[in-house]
């Protein structure tokens, strides 16, 4: 599929704004009596709501050490959200690419392809989701619990290690998961939606007065996907270009919550299996059989208490595996099948103490140890059996970190905090974060931060080595970056906040998947060093009648830092706005999501034009609030555009053919219906 030149930003944007401010847009927000609508808060309120992820404690976002993203379980329901990678696109300085297995997020200019998500540290209800084989975070299909039991998505950009250790390096993703107390009953759901796409779910939660609560849910999904073009294999031995019945995705998840007092456990399955239509790692182009097995299973178990009145602690238990499988098919016209596998076993627990002992002192310290006992890599053929990989590669690592967080009189808040980390491979390593926060008028805070983070060097990028294109570099060192930024907030009105800040970013030692000229081999590399640095606003308006407006605009370039050349799949502009308005007050309502995404660079060295997309979702309760249907088109405008190809996408030509960019899905639509008892 070829982008075409995408419409003037300016027009688009003119136009959706004069549409959206004279309250034209039939659009809205919906929530059942049981939940509250956080987008129905006044501004204030929205400002004082407590998040988590930032600190590991309860805070106001306006007093956390970042700018907090923050999206609720109602934005996924009246955007008609289908995955986290749909939500992370809704936030700003965020954007997310696919390259139709996996789905990857970029931020702030920086989203390398062949990355994946190793830089961002994802966690569900506060535990690491990424896998410790290729660090993976995941956030499409493959991710193992249903947006239907998201309470909502934090997001802190900026660098985690101070609290989380490796990974936290562009920001921490902290998916928190509903109780049965917020759902309350049982909810059934099916829906149908474009490319031969099904999906059904069930999800049941109560909460009792003896302090038992419970949540269980379960999801099912298949799709059969649409053929995909490929122009670079056009011609008549490849099909003329065309990959039929490869775009095939489908899941089976299931997910268990329990909490009794200060006691509390929960667990999830997921298990995700992709077609590969690009022909990837120099596979045979249009070979059904091509396709991704990902894995992920968690058990958990946590005990909070108040030891006194100024003493809270928190000790938990996590046990993850995740299980991967490629089939790929290298020889043409024959019952030869590669089998790419890994598999990790992590067993991790924390502890951490919670003070408020000393006068204008909030001091949390923690310590953490994990053992990878498993940490797999595996590839051989099938028929006639052929070995060419079986690596194995355990780790233990630790982690002790502590915070302060001081009241410098009634308007001045210092948070500083350090950690340090110790593994088996990389050493020692310490990172800092300081935040200033200075409340400077009624309705002016305005933030300084500084901060490092690093990332260690995962077992794929270090151990991974075959004979079909990739060797190992166990030389490999650990990414680090350094990070300043400014940030404005400003609420004059409980109907109105605004927000700005200024960033820069330096990269050192990034690790990429590169082509060595020597052998025509792929590698994994230190890049000498990068930069990133930029500017962000964001406004959010709501208005009597029950509608609301944010819009965000992103201004940013990251380049190499050593030829100042611009990293690829690197947009230097993005604009998001997302409009909601009752149309029939307690029965129809909608919503109208508008995405801009600039020019960008390919892995290829070539480019890809900028696009801007439409989503519209409608919402109703036709005969009362136990019905629930909805409606979404997204991509209404029907818009061709691309995504970044990587190093990894090239097939068995030879010389191998190189994609340079991946279409992806034109106009789409769902159609759903939910019955809660």
């Amino acid at each position: 599929m070829h982008p075409t030149p995408n419409h003037p930003l300016r027009p688009a944007l003119a136009a959706v704004f004069a549409t959206a401010l004279t309250g034209t847009l039939p659009l809205a927000i919906a929530s059942p009596d049981h939940q509250q609508d956080l987008n129905a808060l006044p501004i204030e309120q929205l400002l004082n709501l407590e998040i988590i992820t930032a600190s590991k404690f309860a805070q106001k976002i306006s007093e956390a050490p970042s700018s907090v993203s923050v999206m609720t379980a109602e934005d996924i329901r009246r955007f008609g959200y289908r995955s986290l990678a749909d939500i992370l696109r809704s936030v700003r300085g965020v954007y997310v690419t696919d390259d139709r297995n996996y789905s990857y997020v970029g931020t702030r200019g920086s989203g390398r392809p062949g990355d994946f998500n190793t830089r961002l540290l994802i966690l569900v209800d506060g535990r690491r989701l990424n896998d410790m084989v290729f660090d993976q975070g995941a956030v499409g299909t493959e991710f193992p619990i249903d947006v239907s039991l998201i309470e909502r998505v934090e997001f802190v950009p900026g660098p985690g290690s101070a609290m989380y250790g490796s990974s936290a390096f562009f920001g921490v993703v902290n998916v928190l998961t509903k109780t049965g107390a917020t759902h309350q009953g049982t909810t059934v759901s099916a829906s149908a939606a474009s490319a031969g796409t099904r999906k059904a779910r069930l999800a049941s939660g109560f909460a009792r007065a003896n302090g038992i609560d419970l949540l269980l849910g379960a999801a099912w999904l298949e799709r059969k996907g649409s053929d995909q073009y490929f122009p670079e294999y056009d011609d008549a031995a490849h099909n003329f270009g065309v990959a039929r019945n490869l775009d095939h995705d489908g899941y089976k998840r299931a997910f268990a919550k329990l909490s009794w007092g200060s006691v509390a456990a929960s667990a999830y399955l997921g298990r995700r299996t992709r077609g590969i239509s690009t022909a990837s790692y120099g596979q045979q182009f249009n070979d059904p059989r091509s396709r991704t097995i990902d894995e992920y299973a968690s058990a958990s178990a946590s005990w909070q208490a108040a030891l006194s009145p100024t003493l809270e602690v928190h000790a938990g238990v996590n046990l993850h595996r995740y299980r991967y499988q490629g089939t790929y098919i290298y020889v043409p016209d024959s019952a030869t099948v590669n089998i790419d596998a890994a598999e990790s076993r992590t067993v991790a627990s924390e502890v951490r103490l919670l003070s408020t002992a000393f006068r204008n002192h909030k001091i949390i310290a923690g310590a953490e140890y994990a053992s990878d006992g498993k940490r797999m890599l595996s590839n051989h053929d099938l028929d006639p059996y052929s070995f060419s990989l079986l690596s194995d590669s355990p780790k233990k690592r630790a982690g002790v970190y502590l915070q302060d967080e001081f009241r410098l009189g009634e308007r001045v808040i210092l948070n500083a905090g350090l950690r340090h980390d110790h593994d088996d491979e990389g050493g020692g390593v310490s990172n800092p974060r300081v935040a200033l926060i200075v409340k400077a008028a009624t309705h002016t805070t305005l933030k300084a931060l500084y901060g490092t983070a690093y990332r260690s060097p995962n077992a794929y990028e270090r151990y991974y080595a075959t004979n079909t294109g990739f060797k190992l570099n166990p030389a490999l060192r650990p990414e680090h970056i350094k990070t300043y930024e400014l940030i404005g907030e400003y609420f004059p009105s409980e109907n109105f906040r605004a927000s700005a800040s200024l960033f820069q970013y330096r990269f050192t030692d990034l690790i990429a998947l590169a082509t060595d000229p020597l052998d025509c081999k792929l590698v994994q590399s230190n890049i000498d060093s990068a930069r990133s640095k930029g500017a962000e606003f964001e406004a959010e308006w709501l208005r009597d009648d029950g509608s609301s407006l944010k819009t965000s605009v992103s201004l940013q370039y990251a380049h190499n830092g050593a030829n100042g050349e611009w990293l690829s799949n690197s947009p230097r502009q993005l604009f998001k706005l997302n409009y909601a308005k009752p149309l029939r007050r307690d029965t129809l309502r909608a919503a109208l999501e508008y995405q801009f995404t600039s020019r960008r660079r390919t892995a290829a060295d070539g480019h890809i034009s900028g696009f801007g997309l439409f989503n519209v979702t409608v919402l109703g309760h036709p005969m009362g609030k136990h019905l629930e249907l909805s409606a979404s088109i997204y991509n209404l405008l029907d818009k061709r555009y691309a995504d970044s190809a990587s190093e990894e996408h090239y097939d068995s030509s030879s010389p191998a053919r190189y994609l340079n960019a991946i279409g992806q899905d034109g106009r789409s639509w769902r159609l759903q219906a939910s019955y809660t008892f």
